[in-house]
């Protein structure tokens, strides 16, 4: 009875068999993109960014949990693209706190001394050209948008005769995105924004030099509510200045 049934038990086997090459084998968790970033938060952290960078290594252990909830929910390429981007702002933040570490590990002086205060910090109401400005003022993009509107021109326009009489600064353009798609498409997005900015910047005559652009996607939103509102805030190019 065995013998008389096999031939056909064996080729339902070989058809399965088949079918299961066709419809090919599982992906494989992103085991070497995980060991890279990592290493990249080992790196930062004993470069002292929790002290000299903090915010950029917050968003960069922000990532890296959200990459590890992904791969813990199987879904793998999602995974591999959170955790590139965890490496990447690691070393950012790597980057960032070699930069200020002389500054930030520096001894803070006696309380009892009395201190010259700050300058204070120039908002986008007043004047864009003043000497003592630490900031610049953040441009917005429409939904699933990184073209730049006429507003956002005018203000570029200013930016960039402020960097231009200023040929040591470095200008870092952060993208940034609300916080809605995925974790992929919100990065790329971002990315968009600050090259569309960086591109403008160069068009009127500001040094690539002094240029450099990083997409958070939506790990640092301004306003971290879910309101039109806030979406508003969120999609928008910020700039950090250094020497």
């Amino acid at each position: 009875m065995f013998e008389r049934y096999a031939p056909q038990r064996y080729s339902v086997f070989l058809l399965l068999g088949f079918l299961i090459l066709l419809s090919g084998c599982p992906k494989k968790p992103p085991t070497r993109s995980y060991q890279d970033a990592l290493e990249a938060l080992k790196r930062a952290r004993q470069a002292q960014a929790d002290k000299c960078a903090k915010e950029e290594l917050q968003s960069a252990e922000k990532m890296m949990a959200e990459a590890n909830k992904l791969m813990d929910e199987g879904k793998f390429e999602e995974a591999k693209v959170a955790f590139d981007a965890a490496r990447k702002l690691a070393d950012k933040a790597r980057e960032e706190s070699d930069l200020n570490k002389e500054k930030c590990l520096k001894p803070k002086p006696d309380n009892t001394v009395k201190q010259t205060p700050p300058p204070t910090l120039i908002t986008a109401n007043e004047n864009p050209t003043a000497d003592n400005r630490q900031s610049l003022e953040p441009v917005y993009f429409g939904f699933n948008q990184y073209t730049l509107e006429g507003n956002n021109r005018d203000i570029l326009q200013r930016h960039a005769e402020w960097i231009k009489q200023r040929p040591n600064a470095r200008i870092q353009i952060e993208g940034h995105c609300d916080q809605r798609g995925s974790i992929d498409y919100n990065l790329a997005l971002g990315e968009r924004r600050a090259i569309a900015v960086k591109k403008y910047l160069e068009k009127l005559g500001v040094s690539s030099s002094q240029l450099s652009t990083i997409s958070y996607g939506h790990q640092r939103p301004a306003d971290p509510g879910m309101t039109a509102e806030a979406h508003n805030k969120n999609r928008r190019a910020e700039f950090k200045i250094g020497q």
